[in-house]
Protein backbone atom coordinates (compact mmCIF):
# COMPACT_ATOMS: atom_id res chain seq x y z
CA UNK A 1 0.00 0.00 0.00
CA UNK A 2 2.94 2.48 0.82
CA UNK A 3 4.69 1.75 -2.64
CA UNK A 4 1.24 2.16 -4.26
CA UNK A 5 0.29 5.66 -2.35
CA UNK A 6 4.18 6.87 -3.34
CA UNK A 7 3.67 5.79 -7.13
CA UNK A 8 0.19 7.90 -6.90
CA UNK A 9 1.68 10.84 -5.54
CA UNK A 10 4.70 10.77 -7.99
CA UNK A 11 1.97 11.04 -11.09
CA UNK A 12 0.01 13.42 -9.36
CA UNK A 13 3.13 15.65 -8.89
CA UNK A 14 4.03 14.64 -12.45
CA UNK A 15 0.70 15.65 -13.81
CA UNK A 16 0.98 18.98 -12.09
CA UNK A 17 4.39 19.45 -13.22
CA UNK A 18 3.08 18.91 -17.08
CA UNK A 19 -0.47 21.35 -16.35
CA UNK A 20 2.16 24.22 -15.32
CA UNK A 21 4.91 23.70 -17.94
CA UNK A 22 3.35 21.50 -21.11
CA UNK A 23 6.24 19.65 -21.28
CA UNK A 24 6.03 16.07 -21.74
CA UNK A 25 9.67 15.89 -23.20
CA UNK A 26 11.52 17.74 -20.16
CA UNK A 27 9.25 15.55 -17.44
CA UNK A 28 10.42 12.18 -19.78
CA UNK A 29 14.33 13.50 -19.52
CA UNK A 30 14.52 13.40 -16.00
CA UNK A 31 12.31 10.67 -15.00
CA UNK A 32 14.53 8.53 -17.20
CA UNK A 33 17.22 10.04 -15.21
CA UNK A 34 15.68 9.22 -12.04
CA UNK A 35 14.82 5.78 -12.75
CA UNK A 36 18.80 5.53 -13.73
CA UNK A 37 19.38 6.60 -10.37
CA UNK A 38 16.88 4.45 -8.86
CA UNK A 39 19.84 1.40 -8.79
CA UNK A 40 22.12 3.48 -7.44
CA UNK A 41 20.56 4.85 -4.10
CA UNK A 42 19.19 1.28 -3.83
CA UNK A 43 22.58 -0.20 -2.98
CA UNK A 44 23.83 3.40 -0.96
CA UNK A 45 20.96 2.68 1.45
CA UNK A 46 21.12 -0.62 1.41
CA UNK A 47 24.89 -0.23 2.17
CA UNK A 48 24.34 2.11 4.33
CA UNK A 49 21.63 0.60 6.68
CA UNK A 50 23.40 -2.99 6.73
CA UNK A 51 25.82 -1.08 8.53
CA UNK A 52 23.63 0.38 10.37
CA UNK A 53 22.19 -3.06 11.39
CA UNK A 54 25.26 -4.68 11.55
CA UNK A 55 26.56 -2.07 14.23
CA UNK A 56 23.33 -1.88 16.20
CA UNK A 57 23.71 -5.68 16.50
CA UNK A 58 27.14 -5.95 17.05
CA UNK A 59 26.24 -3.22 20.07
CA UNK A 60 23.23 -5.57 21.82
CA UNK A 61 25.83 -8.63 21.25
CA UNK A 62 28.52 -6.30 23.44
CA UNK A 63 25.91 -5.69 26.14
CA UNK A 64 24.61 -9.39 26.24
CA UNK A 65 28.51 -10.19 26.72
CA UNK A 66 28.68 -7.97 29.38
CA UNK A 67 26.02 -9.40 31.36
CA UNK A 68 27.45 -12.66 30.92
CA UNK A 69 31.33 -11.58 31.52
CA UNK A 70 29.72 -9.55 34.80
CA UNK A 71 28.83 -12.50 36.59
CA UNK A 72 32.11 -14.54 35.60
CA UNK A 73 34.23 -11.82 37.38
CA UNK A 74 31.04 -12.15 40.60
CA UNK A 75 31.36 -16.05 40.32
CA UNK A 76 35.18 -16.74 40.64
CA UNK A 77 37.24 -14.22 38.30
CA UNK A 78 37.98 -11.69 41.54
CA UNK A 79 38.80 -14.53 43.26
CA UNK A 80 41.44 -16.08 40.77
CA UNK A 81 42.72 -12.02 40.05
CA UNK A 82 43.60 -12.09 44.05
CA UNK A 83 44.87 -15.81 43.74
CA UNK A 84 46.95 -15.04 40.68
CA UNK A 85 48.27 -11.73 42.38
CA UNK A 86 49.82 -13.44 45.67
CA UNK A 87 51.78 -15.91 43.30
CA UNK A 88 52.95 -12.44 41.39
CA UNK A 89 56.68 -11.16 42.07
CA UNK A 90 55.84 -7.90 40.38
CA UNK A 91 52.23 -7.41 42.05
CA UNK A 92 52.99 -4.30 44.10
CA UNK A 93 52.02 -1.73 41.19
CA UNK A 94 48.84 -3.17 41.00
CA UNK A 95 47.77 -3.80 44.36
CA UNK A 96 47.99 -0.04 45.00
CA UNK A 97 44.68 0.02 42.42
CA UNK A 98 42.48 -1.99 44.04
CA UNK A 99 40.72 -0.55 46.66
CA UNK A 100 36.90 -0.86 46.85
CA UNK A 101 36.41 2.64 49.04
CA UNK A 102 37.67 4.50 46.41
CA UNK A 103 35.40 6.09 42.95
CA UNK A 104 36.67 4.23 39.72
CA UNK A 105 35.89 7.38 37.11
CA UNK A 106 36.99 6.94 33.47
CA UNK A 107 41.09 8.60 34.53
CA UNK A 108 41.54 5.62 36.85
CA UNK A 109 40.14 3.22 34.58
CA UNK A 110 42.34 4.46 32.04
CA UNK A 111 45.35 4.28 34.49
CA UNK A 112 44.68 1.38 35.71
CA UNK A 113 43.82 -0.59 32.37
CA UNK A 114 47.93 0.95 31.01
CA UNK A 115 49.28 -0.35 33.89
CA UNK A 116 47.76 -3.55 33.47
CA UNK A 117 48.77 -3.95 29.75
CA UNK A 118 52.42 -2.44 30.58
CA UNK A 119 53.24 -5.05 33.61
CA UNK A 120 55.30 -7.33 33.31
CA UNK A 121 53.80 -10.23 35.34
CA UNK A 122 56.32 -12.54 37.31
CA UNK A 123 54.36 -15.73 38.34
CA UNK A 124 56.38 -17.98 40.87
CA UNK A 125 54.99 -20.95 39.96
CA UNK A 126 56.28 -22.74 43.21
CA UNK A 127 54.25 -20.52 45.14
CA UNK A 128 50.66 -21.75 43.40
CA UNK A 129 48.84 -24.13 46.07
CA UNK A 130 47.86 -26.23 42.55
CA UNK A 131 45.47 -28.27 44.91
CA UNK A 132 43.73 -25.17 46.29
CA UNK A 133 43.43 -23.71 42.39
CA UNK A 134 42.27 -27.67 41.33
CA UNK A 135 39.14 -27.59 44.25
CA UNK A 136 38.19 -23.85 43.40
CA UNK A 137 38.30 -24.83 39.56
CA UNK A 138 36.19 -27.88 40.31
CA UNK A 139 33.51 -26.66 42.89
CA UNK A 140 32.81 -23.91 39.37
CA UNK A 141 32.96 -26.27 36.73
CA UNK A 142 28.97 -26.24 36.05
CA UNK A 143 29.19 -22.13 36.39
CA UNK A 144 32.11 -22.41 33.77
CA UNK A 145 30.55 -25.03 31.36
CA UNK A 146 27.26 -23.01 31.42
CA UNK A 147 29.44 -19.88 30.63
CA UNK A 148 30.97 -22.06 27.16
CA UNK A 149 27.61 -23.28 26.28
CA UNK A 150 26.67 -19.46 25.88
CA UNK A 151 27.09 -18.97 22.34
CA UNK A 152 27.65 -15.15 22.70
CA UNK A 153 31.28 -15.34 24.25
CA UNK A 154 31.88 -17.00 21.24
CA UNK A 155 31.88 -13.05 19.55
CA UNK A 156 34.77 -11.98 22.23
CA UNK A 157 37.79 -13.81 21.36
CA UNK A 158 39.76 -13.07 24.25
CA UNK A 159 36.68 -14.26 27.33
CA UNK A 160 36.72 -16.84 25.23
CA UNK A 161 40.21 -18.42 25.63
CA UNK A 162 40.48 -17.38 29.19
CA UNK A 163 37.21 -19.89 29.97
Amino acid sequence: MLGLGLICLSVIFYLIHYLIFRDPHHIFIYLLGGIAFVFVQVLLVTLVLERFLYLREKQSLLKKLNMVIGPFFSELGYELLKMYNQYDNNSEEIIKFISLDEQWDKKRLNNFRNTILSHKFLIDSKKIDLVNLKNFLKSKREFLLRLLENPNILEHETFTNLL
